[in-house]
């Protein structure tokens, strides 16, 4: 499209809680990579989250697909944990493909991952879904694409 303002996706971001359990959740239980892992208290960084003494540490993870997801503690200013409806406006879950979701299911669960629910035929029949939530409370959607 010749006037788009977007010319591709770049990662997504989660503020989280609680740093370790975040890494430990997204490299060690789920397998993405860390490419990336700083802290920032630039003006550069208060500049464009419009807050002030920002002190923010940020680990971005890369998925085998090369997708992005970059988690961000922001240590001087708390964060409260919201469980919010999946209804509710705004970004609602975030979706990872998996190559067997009955078998990502049993090792989340095996683990303590808090499970929503289980592996379950899609209503278009193309994939099998389920849901977990991360250590934030941020829902995770696990989803095998099935052949057709």
């Amino acid at each position: 499209m010749e006037n788009s303002i977007v010319i591709g996706y770049r990662h997504t971001g989660i503020i989280v809680n609680d740093m370790q359990k975040s890494l430990h959740f997204y490299r060690d239980i789920l397998g993405l990579r860390v490419i990336q892992d700083f802290s920032d208290n630039s003006n550069y960084i208060n500049k464009i989250t419009g807050i002030t003494n920002a002190n923010v540490h940020m680990i971005k993870l890369k998925a085998e697909d090369g997708t992005v997801l970059e988690i961000l503690e922001y240590c001087n200013h708390p964060t409260k944990l919201v469980n919010q409806p999946i209804y509710n406006a705004g970004a609602s879950h975030i979706a990872f493909q998996v190559k067997n979701a009955d078998e990502a299911y049993e090792i989340l669960k095996g683990k303590g991952v808090k499970i929503i629910s289980e592996p379950v035929l899609s209503s278009e029949k193309i994939a099998k879904v389920f849901f977990c939530l991360d250590p934030n409370m941020v829902r995770i959607e696990l989803v095998e694409m099935l052949d057709a």
